[in-house]
């Protein structure tokens, strides 16, 4: 992804926004990417891939930007980087140089400013950093808990003041209800939610590159109803297997009896036992498969 966001000539640099590129040319992308790594649902993952494509795309245009942006618009045309092609560059810089454009980094520096509870997650991907929880608390974490562990420091401590006000709010909340987000990852009314208040437009907060508020109000419930369903059907299964265990061990010391016999007339009524016991089992999971046939028979049957 990393060599394929810095070739300028098929994702050139002079862009607003990604989400308005050409779609021939994210369509190039994709079939470059395609050609280099295998997926197993391809147009399942397109999405986020090309999502996180754009996010390099537009690392390496900033870079590019900062290393060589000068005082103004002339000096900045003239000191174009030798691998950006000059029409590329030219737009770039003039469109860099506008009123609209500073106006809006302007207004970006002052949100910025605003994040006062910053992760501590560097450039590691939400997505890793989750799974990393994932193996260590044995679930897939809830916003909560991925909240607490991303800001929280090695030596206990968080990031700020701010930042553990909010995470023994939250911590006050997974504990009054701590099956509700179990393996659920986020959802509109999580105990995130009520802490830091309704998803604006974009993504998601404490998810990362993924679903949208809109689309997580379906995921939402579904989730929840899934994750209802898997636990019913949990319980179902546990008893189950206890059923079935104890019926296995009452067979096991059937038998030991039944090896333990040295006559035959023992013989015979351990039989009898035998035939009534089975007869008491509840729907055996073999009564219905079909005798295996004699092999005696099948030759004489291919003989014939």
């Amino acid at each position: 992804m990393g060599q394929l966001s810095n070739d300028v000539h098929l994702l050139p640099i002079n862009y607003t926004d990604w989400r308005l590129v050409s779609p021939h040319i994210k369509t190039r992308a994709w079939e470059v990417i395609q050609s280099k790594f295998r997926f197993d649902d391809p147009m399942m993952r397109k999405e986020y891939v090309m999502g996180a494509l754009g996010s390099r795309c537009k690392d390496v245009k900033q870079r590019v930007w900062n290393d060589y942006k000068k005082s103004n618009l002339n000096e900045t045309l003239q000191n174009r980087p030798d691998k950006i092609p000059e029409d590329q560059w030219s737009h770039l810089v003039h469109m860099r140089f506008t009123e609209k454009w500073k106006k809006m980094q302007e207004r970006n520096t002052k949100n910025q400013k605003n994040n006062i509870m910053p992760h501590l997650c560097g450039r590691k991907s939400f997505s890793r950093k989750r799974d990393e929880i994932k193996t260590k608390i044995g679930k897939t974490p809830c916003r909560a808990e991925f909240f607490i562990e991303t800001r929280k420091k090695q030596d206990g401590s968080f990031v700020c003041d701010a930042a553990k006000i909010r995470a023994e709010a939250l911590t006050t909340l997974l504990s009054q209800n701590p099956q509700v987000t179990n393996n659920i990852t986020a959802s509109l009314d999580d105990e995130y939610s009520q802490v830091f208040g309704p998803e604006r437009p974009g993504r998601v907060r404490c998810v990362g590159r993924g679903p949208t508020p809109s689309r997580l109000v379906k995921h939402s419930s579904a989730s929840r109803r899934q994750e209802t369903e898997n636990s019913e059907l949990v319980v179902q299964l546990k008893a189950q297997v206890k059923a079935l265990g104890d019926q296995v061990n009452g067979m096991s010391k059937f038998f030991q009896q039944i090896l333990g016999t040295s006559t035959r007339e023992q013989a015979s009524a351990w039989a009898i036992n035998f035939a009534a016991a089975f007869a008491n089992i509840p729907n055996p999971p073999f009564v219905n498969i079909p005798n295996p046939p004699n092999p005696q028979e099948k030759d004489n049957g291919a003989s014939g």
